[in-house]
This record gives structure tokens, C-alpha cells and sequence, in this order.
């Protein structure tokens, strides 16, 4: 049943993307650039660009051997020019108001932090550390590779 929940939501979040830049491409072709496109195109490319970079930092397909600390402030140091450049291109906060981006900054290093405090308490309360778990993770990726 849980393998059933995964593949299940794994599927609407694909179909949703499919659906959403198929429905952007029509928007542009039909209705031209405006700024509701702009900032759903920039909301898109923000969502891929960060799951690219979750997958290469934390999947162990991209670095393998990092403690998560440094993961996640090597995280942190490249998402955070993926989301500024979104934010810029999609129009997110007035140019004029250059208080608004130092804001900005702030509310993603604080919830840099908090994610980061409560990963690592939910890793060592569950798994025992990130490393442990990732570990295991690769063991159990290397069986199911060798059947």
C-alpha cells in the first residue's frame, strides 16, 4: 500500500508539471509574455533547478562522501542563486525596494537553518545520523542492483 501511495503521487506530480508546461507553452503562444506567465514559468524553472540540486547533494548520485552539515550548506550556496535569479526574472519582489531583497535573503537563511536543525534531530532520532542512513540506503540500492 505504500509503494502504491509513492507511485500514486509520484504520478499526479508528474502529470502536473507535464500539464502545467504544456498550458504555460499555450499561454505564451496564445496570449503572450504577461506577468502571471512570467512568474509561473519562473516558479517552474525555480522547482527544476532546485530538485537538480537536491538530487545531486543529497541522493549520493552526485557526491558521495560529505557529512550533511556540508551537504547542506553546499545546498544552500547553490539553490540559493537558483531561487535569486527565479525571484528576479519572475518578478517576485519590487526592484525599487531594495529592503524587500535583503528580506528575502533573510527569510531563506532562516529556513535554511530550521530545516537543516530539524533534519538533523529527526536523522538522529530515526536513523542515528545521515551518514548511517545514507549507508544503509546504498546497501540496499547495491542488493536490489545485484537481483
Amino acid at each position: 500500500m505504500k509503494e502504491l501511495a509513492k507511485q500514486t503521487i509520484f504520478s499526479i506530480c508528474l502529470f502536473f508539471t507535464i500539464a502545467m508546461t504544456a498550458c504555460l507553452a499555450l499561454g505564451y503562444v496564445f496570449a503572450g509574455p504577461s506577468y502571471g506567465l512570467n512568474l509561473t514559468a519562473s516558479l517552474l524553472v525555480m522547482t527544476l533547478g532546485i530538485g537538480v540540486l537536491q538530487a545531486f547533494w543529497f541522493s549520493g548520485a552526485g557526491v558521495k562522501k560529505l557529512t550533511y552539515p556540508v551537504r547542506i550548506a553546499c545546498f544552500g550556496a547553490t539553490a540559493f542563486p537558483v531561487l535569486a535569479a527565479s525571484a528576479k526574472v519572475g518578478a517576485w519582489l519590487p526592484d525599487d525596494q531594495p529592503g524587500t531583497w535583503g528580506m528575502f535573503v533573510v527569510i531563506f537563511l532562516v529556513i535554511l537553518a530550521v530545516m537543516t536543525a530539524g533534519y538533523t534531530l529527526y536523522y538522529r532520532k530515526s536513523a542515528g545520523s545521515y551518514e548511517a542512513a545514507l549507508a544503509r540506503y546504498r546497501d540496499q540500492q547495491d542488493k536490489q542492483s545485484k537481483e
